[in-house]
Parts: C-alpha cells; structure tokens; sequence
C-alpha cells in the first residue's frame, strides 16, 4: 500500500472518530436539555449518564460477540409456554434479558406517572400483534 493511501486512510478514520464524539455529545446535551425540565437538572444528568453507560455496553458486548464468532442463531423452543421461553431467551442473551427487564421497568414507571399513556401504549403493542 502506497503511504499515500494510507496517510488518507487514518485521517479519514481520525475524521469519522471526530464526528462520532460531535454527534455523541449533541445528543447528550439533547436528551439533557429534554429531561431537565421534567426531572431536574440531577435526574437529566443521571439519565445521560444511564444511556451513555447503555450505548458503551452495546457496542462492548457486540463486539465481544463479533470477535468470538458467534453467529448462528440458537433454534427457538417449540413448546408454546412463555415463561419457558423467556428463561430460554434469559440463558442464551443475558444482555437482551436485561435491556427487555429495563423496558418493563421503564413502563411502569411510566404507567406510574402517566396511566392513560401507558394504557394507550399498551392496547397499540397488543394491537399490533400478529395473527397466527
């Protein structure tokens, strides 16, 4: 490779990085500005921390995966009990198991604060299923 192209090659991924971190921070300060006046500048603070803690586990864990191969997928459980299945999905994707525990949690704290909302949200998630 001529050190030419490769000179470009690292500015362009130097150039990529930068822009990362610029669009990285933009939504930080975006979800703060969003948050701080529903739960305080403390709690919108936390909650950038929260989501930045997400992403960075993300993209660790994906490329923990990647680096280990794994990329064939486990056949889904033929019995049609839930709670089987959630332990199935638990065991084989701990990280899913734990951003899915998230979501509920998140809902609820939701239906907490706003029951009509979350009741219209969870009648479209019902609606919207699938037929068999």
């Amino acid at each position: 490779m001529k050190p030419g192209r490769l000179l470009l090659a690292v500015c362009g991924a130097a150039a990529l990085a930068a822009a990362s971190g610029v669009f990285v921070v933009a939504l930080c300060l975006a979800l703060f500005t969003v948050l701080e006046p529903v739960i305080g500048p403390a709690g919108a603070a936390a909650s950038v921390a929260a989501a930045c803690l997400l992403v960075l586990a993300t993209a660790g864990l994906t490329l923990i995966f990647l680096a280990a191969g794994r990329s064939r997928r486990a056949p889904a459980p033929e019995t049609g009990d839930l709670g089987a299945s959630l332990m199935d999905l638990a065991s084989r994707r701990p990280f899913m198991a734990l951003f899915g525990a998230a979501a509920v949690t998140a809902l609820g704290v939701a239906a907490l604060r706003n029951p009509r909302t979350a009741s219209g949200l969870i009648s479209l998630v019902l609606g919207l299923r699938r037929p068999r």
